[in-house]
């Protein structure tokens, strides 16, 4: 399979998963930092089976916007 059909590791750009069958959005609609903007999908990292030994993916939660005092 060619490497534009996979979605690559966010740590070692190797191949992680085929994605050639998901779902891909290509309007206008605001990215949150993903790589591809996937329909449906945030945002995502992915890392391969090698990485994972290596590395955790921690979700946390945004920082509250709070206004600002006059």
């Amino acid at each position: 399979m060619a490497l534009a059909d996979y979605y690559l590791c966010d740590v070692c750009e190797g191949k992680a998963f085929y994605d050639a069958n998901l779902n891909y959005d290509f309007d206008e609609r605001v990215s949150y930092g993903c790589k591809s903007k996937l329909e449906r999908v945030g945002d995502m990292k992915v890392v391969c089976e090698d990485c994972a030994e290596k590395y955790d993916i921690l979700l946390v939660p945004r920082a509250l916007q709070t206004p600002e005092a006059p």
